[in-house]
Formats: structure tokens, sequence, C-alpha cells
């Protein structure tokens, strides 16, 4: 009575998600059990049960079709072949990707199995696995399964663009294909950061009844990050403020030229004031040097107004090529950097097939 007690207790405790899924999985195990000891009849309420839409228990997609594959089955060992078909074909319809163990069922469940799948058209792709990619060595792997033969259009598209392209086209007989992608877009670009979609496109080999041709799509989401070694920034353009003047400004040229005829003003005003009779006039010295002055600050004056200097112009040349040389060096290791690229594959979340 404690133990029950206790159990009881568990149980009221437990999430009621938890509890659901504990529920239908023993049942489904106990299904399973009578099916191993050849209790039929007394598994097929099992699992009738779990699939009844009244089970008022949280049942998976692969418990479903877990609990239709065995009721088929079943069926099928009872002489109902039909209702057998019927629950096969109720599998192949939630999962493509079902199929029925050679080691564990008999020749005439595996026949009745390809018989259904070949009544029904039903495509699936298999969710994608999270998985870091590099693109030199590696390719990521879409599984794809159709119920029967058929001619598909694999595409990858970047969701937000209008960009697709075929990864494969052909066709399958039935049963599973991989697709393999090496992460590199058709421009030769590697695929950027962003979410993408994988496309099955297909139509059915298989005439459907009236002779039509059964078509289906699905869609699977994934993310792909780009990861890379951190890169360099390149050093800014040197302003205009940090290099040295390449032309002589118009006020030095014009007090060059003040200079001069201060020069010659000076020697005149000297000559003046100097002068003596007894040693003879200064006039002619001053006037010599006042030529000198004026012929200085003229020469100076016009070879500085708008000219260049020449050393200040080789100077900065010299740090511009400094400067290119060294941003030219940052983009080559980031190039190396780059190449070293590999991706990071994720489902996309709340996205699925």
């Amino acid at each position: 009575m404690r133990w029950i007690v206790a159990t009881a207790l568990v149980l009221c405790s437990m999430p009621v998600s938890a509890r659901a899924q504990d529920s239908t999985a023993v049942v489904l195990q106990q299904a399973r059990d009578l099916y191993e000891r050849i209790e039929l009849e007394r598994s097929l309420p099992l699992y009738r049960s779990v699939l009844s839409p009244g089970w008022r228990f949280e049942v998976t997609q692969a418990q479903r079709v877990d609990a239709s594959l065995y009721l088929g089955a079943a069926l099928l060992l009872l002489g109902e072949r039909d209702s057998a078909l019927a629950h096969f074909r109720a599998a192949l319809e939630r999962d493509p990707f079902a199929d029925l163990d050679p080691s564990r069922f008999t020749p005439a469940q595996l026949e009745a199995f390809q018989a259904a799948r070949q009544a029904v058209f039903a495509i699936a792709v298999r969710p994608i696995l999270a998985t870091r990619l590099d693109p030199r060595a590696g390719r990521m792997t879409f599984t794809i399964a159709t119920t029967h033969a058929a001619s598909v259009r694999c595409e990858i598209r970047v969701a937000d663009q209008a960009t697709a392209f075929p990864a494969f086209v052909g066709e399958i007989r039935g049963g599973l294909r991989e697709i393999e992608w090496d992460g590199v877009l058709p421009s030769g670009q590697l695929a950027p950061s962003g979410r993408y979609a994988f496309v099955l496109l297909a139509r059915s080999l298989v005439a459907a009844r009236g002779g039509t041709q059964v078509t289906d799509s699905t869609a699977v989401y994934f993310d792909i990050k780009q990861e890379y070694p951190a890169l360099e920034d390149t050093l800014a353009d040197i302003a205009a403020t940090d290099l040295l003047p390449e032309q002589y400004r118009a006020s030095a040229a014009t007090g060059d030229l003040l200079k001069g005829l201060g020069i010659a003003a000076g020697a005149l005003l000297f000559a003046n004031v100097a002068s003596s009779q007894d040693l003879g006039g200064a006039n002619g010295m001053a006037a010599a040097v006042g030529a000198v002055g004026v012929t200085v600050g003229v020469t100076s004056f016009a070879a500085r107004r708008g000219g260049d200097r020449p050393e200040n112009i080789a100077a900065n040349e010299r740090r511009r090529a400094e400067r290119s040389a060294a941003n030219a060096e940052i983009r080559r290791r980031n190039a190396d950097r780059l190449a070293q690229t590999v991706l990071l594959i994720s489902p996309a979340a709340g996205r699925s097939n």
C-alpha cells in the first residue's frame, strides 16, 4: 500500500506531458510484448486505443507510426489484408521513412508493406541535424524519401531572397536518397550567413486512378552561420591635417618680398645717415645692397607664390605609400583568415517540413 501511494504521488508531481508520454509508451510496450508472444488479439485493442481520437494522452508522430505498423502487421497475420494495408498506408502517409525490418517481419508482411508503398505517394526530408561543415573537405547531407518511384527536383533556396538552385534533379525508384551539398553557391561564393530552405518537389511515376500522376512538395529550413577568425580593421586614410603642406602660402611669399624691400630701404637709409664728404659717398654701395635686397625679395616672391614644396610632397608620398602597404598586408591576413571559414549548420527554430 505504501508503494502504491508513493507511486501515485510521484505520478501526480510529474508534468502532465511527461506522464502522458510515459502512459503512451507503457501501453505501446505492452502491445509490443503481446505481439512478440503471438497474442495478436490481445495486442490489437491496445494499438487501436493509442490511435483512437479519444486517447487522452499525448502521442508523438513516431509513436503513431509505430502503432500503425504493428497494427497492420498483426492484422495481416490474422488474415485481414485490406485492413493491414490501410494501416501500412497510414504509417507511410505520416512518415515516408517508415519501414519494416526484414529480420523481424515475415515475407508476407514485407510484401504487403511494399504493396502499400505502391498504393500511396508520400515524400519527406529528414530533419536537419546541427553540424559544422568545412567546405574544403566535407559535405552536408540531405536525406529524402519517396514511397515509390518518382521524378524529383531538390532545390536549395535562400529564404529571404529569390535565389534558388538545384541540388539534384532526376528519378529515384522509391526509398531513401542522400543529396550532398558542399555549402558553396553556384557563383562559387561560400553560402553567407542566413536562413535557407531545402525544397523537395516530386511527381509520382506510378499512375493513380484515372491515369493522373500525383505531385507533392515539402521543405525543411535551416540556418547557416559563417565562422572564421577575427578580422583586422584596415587603417583609415591619412587626414589632410596630418600631412605636410605641399605648397607655399601666399603670406610667406609676401613676407619674403617685404623683407627684400626692407633690406633695400634700410641700405638707402644707412647710406644717407652715414655718408661723409671726407670719406666719400656711400650711395653707390647702398644702391647695390638695395638692388640685391629687391632682387632677392622679388625672386622669392615669384618662386613661393602658389609654388610647390618638393620636400613635403615627397614626405607625404612616403607616408601614403607606407599606409597603403600596411592596409594591403592587413587585407592579405584577413583573406587568409576568411579562407579558414567553416559553416555552422543548425535546424531553423520553429520551422519544419
